[in-house]
């Protein structure tokens, strides 16, 4: 009997890190990590039931192809996690580079060898947006957008050096495609070519939109709207079955909701969800199926007043840790903490902040001293530097920046001291109390 519950400690353990895994890296290559997709493959069909059951994600296993791909999808798209260019300052992907990354995907879905000299051709031919090779910042984008799909383990490359495409238009190399990997890209409910948006907006609505939660907020389906007043159909009659097929969309689109935040969100705010997930969530059985779906997934939850936070003790299901040592930002992202939560022994308060008022405290840090972050010790950089801070603090949920620098369209270039809009305001949530000099236990997050 020990030896059969060890066995079951220990297969339980091990799918926890799959989980982990995967949530950590939603396209998993056998390339970038052995040992995490060889757990993913021993428990493929676990894996596969509870990702759908916990969280409405498909998740496919492509052994022969080496590859395993979570599709997750949120009705709450995270602008603060922008695909990042892999050289030089490491800024956010602008509109033209996503553009060019989707066409790439388009254009090598057919190929599995093809060189960036062709790719470039087939770009400058086509009727959307063009491509004009004589350019540098073109050909910056195109490569940026070739990089990450490399990143991926989508693309590789061969015989000859990408980053000269930048510099030297006559620059090539070979790119040898995965298509099934670039065929399990895509993550939304429908395809692309089916929807009809004439806003960018309505595009991003239409994308996010699940029809397995029904058409409406209210999770209604196209069926659930032909109903009277009366609860009657059309004919006169009764829809009692169509009301408890509503419930349960309503009651499965809460709970999908809830255990995507809490495994995916650093931290889930109860004031930030809605009447059926606060409902849900406020029941017994409902709380009690949230602490064991994290269990199983390996994370330690965190329950208060304010909210949840699925704490993952080996760090494994995000690429983004704080606080984390080697990193200028995160340090002073850390020590802002204190100029957003204020307080002494019994009490904390949370204190608004405009990033005028925090680009002067990295200000007095960087005077302090003159020898530290020597790249941000120029006239912009304490605006660039506390720009990152906040940044990186709203990537987490720990604040939300309100006022003009909460629009990306109306934020000037990222990584310029202008970004750090003097009209915003960076307010801080319970959690960020957490990190707060002394924090007192069992206060707020």
């Amino acid at each position: 009997m020990p030896d059969l519950l060890a066995g079951f400690a220990e297969e339980g353990a091990e799918r926890s890190v799959a989980v982990r895994t995967l949530l950590g890296a939603p396209l998993l290559v056998a390339e970038a990590d052995p040992d995490g997709f060889a757990a993913v493959a021993r428990h493929r069909a676990w894996l596969i039931e509870w990702f759908e059951d916990t969280c409405g994600w498909a998740l496919v296993v492509d052994l022969p192809g080496r590859f395993a791909r979570l599709t997750k999808r949120s009705a709450r798209p995270d602008p603060t996690r922008p695909a990042r260019r892999s050289r030089g300052q490491k800024l956010a992907f602008d509109r033209r580079r996503y553009e060019l990354l989707a066409r790439l995907c388009a254009e090598m879905a057919t190929h599995q060898v093809i060189t960036i000299g062709i790719l470039a051709g087939a770009l400058a031919a086509g009727a959307a947006g063009g491509f004009d090779s004589s350019l540098q910042r073109e050909r910056a984008a195109f490569v940026d957008a070739l990089r990450q799909l490399g990143a991926w383990g989508v693309v590789r490359f061969e015989g000859g050096d990408i980053d000269g495409y930048v510099s030297d238009r006559d620059g090539n190399a070979l790119v040898l495609v995965d298509s099934g990997r670039v065929h399990r890209l895509l993550a939304p409910a429908q395809a692309p070519c089916r929807i009809d948006a004439v806003t960018t907006a309505h595009a991003i609505d239409q994308l996010a939109a699940e029809p397995r939660y029904g058409s409406g907020e209210a999770g209604y389906d196209a069926g659930d709207d032909d109903r009277d007043d009366d609860g009657q159909g059309i004919e006169g009659e009764e829809t009692d079955s169509g009301d408890r097929a509503g419930d349960e969309r309503r009651r499965r689109r809460a709970r999908h909701s809830l255990a995507r935040r809490l495994l995916d969100d650093p931290a889930v705010h109860l004031d930030e969800l809605d009447g059926e997930e606060r409902a849900y969530l406020a029941s017994s059985s409902g709380r009690r199926w949230l602490r064991e779906r994290a269990g199983e997934a390996g994370l330690v939850l965190e329950e208060r007043a304010e909210g949840l936070l699925g704490v993952d003790p080996d760090g494994m299901a995000t690429d983004l840790r704080f606080p984390a040592p080697n990193s200028t930002v995160r340090q002073v992202a850390l020590i802002l903490v204190d100029q957003l939560v204020t307080g002494v022994a019994g009490s904390r308060t949370l204190v608004d902040r405009s990033t005028a008022d925090l680009a002067s405290a990295v200000a007095r840090l960087l005077g302090d001293h003159p020898n530290w972050a020597r790249d941000y010790q120029g006239e912009d950089g304490p605006a660039r530097l506390a720009l990152a801070a906040v940044q990186l603090l709203a990537s987490l949920g720990l604040v939300v920046v309100d006022g003009p620098a909460d629009d990306p369209s109306d934020r000037p270039a990222e990584g310029t001291a202008d970004a750090a809009v003097d009209g915003a305001v960076v307010r801080p949530r319970p959690a960020l109390a957490r990190y707060a000099v002394a924090p007192l236990e069992g206060a707020l997050l």
